[in-house]
């Protein structure tokens, strides 16, 4: 398969009612946030259902869409891992959970890739409950208005992304590696989402490659 410059890897395990859904959701996400030649590496962690014959479909039916395996389950991390190394994409984004791919923190992570200095970011969401201050600015402008917010009462766990500049990978592991050092940035960033996402809260962690001065 020719290069790219993006890659998008998704770690799964025995998710055979789920996985078309959220590969499908992933291209046409693509399909809006860049116009350039994508891969999606979908890296099954060992399933005991039908997640690999479902994966077999979805490569015939998206050629862009490349399946590994591993033959017992080792773990998302590792599969992560698999995954970075089968892609071929300049910019590869790891989604670090089997859960699904939050497009817009994609998004948010491809803007930071246009600093070519940042090796590696990660964005994570969250559900986070409405702060006190905004539901009182709610009830101030009507008796009801605040009960128009949907309070969830379920938690759900953290949705994390991960990008890594894979050329800059293969430099911190060139002989000459040692004469770059990474100086991490962490930029927090507040959002009020539509009521049926949930409020969340948005961290886009980054880490730099620097050279020292000679």
């Amino acid at each position: 398969m020719s290069p790219t410059r993006l890659s998008i890897v998704l770690p799964v395990r025995d998710r055979q009612d789920e996985i078309a859904q959220r590969v499908e959701s992933v291209l046409e996400g693509l399909v809006d946030l860049t116009s350039e030649l994508a891969e999606v590496i979908v890296v099954d962690d060992g399933s005991r259902d039908d997640t690999r014959d479902i994966l077999e479909m979805l490569h015939v039916k998206y050629p862009q869409v490349r399946i590994a395996r591993h033959d017992r389950p080792r773990g998302m991390e590792a599969a992560g891992q698999t995954g970075l190394e089968r892609a071929t994409g300049e910019l590869v984004f790891i989604q670090e959970s089997d859960s699904e791919m939050r497009m817009e923190d994609v998004r948010r992570l491809l803007l930071m890739s246009e600093d070519e200095s940042v090796v590696a970011a990660r964005a994570e969401s969250r559900q986070e409950p409405i702060a006190p201050a905004l539901l009182r600015r709610l009830r101030q402008w009507g008796t009801d208005k605040h009960t128009q917010v949907e309070l969830r009462a379920d938690q759900c766990p953290p949705c994390s992304v991960q990008m890594i500049r894979k050329p800059h990978l293969q430099r911190l592991s060139a002989p000459r590696g040692k004469r770059y050092w990474l100086q991490g940035q962490t930029d927090r960033i507040h959002a009020v989402e539509r009521a049926e996402d949930g409020p969340r809260e948005k961290v886009g962690v980054r880490a730099r490659l620097k050279q020292p001065a000679r």
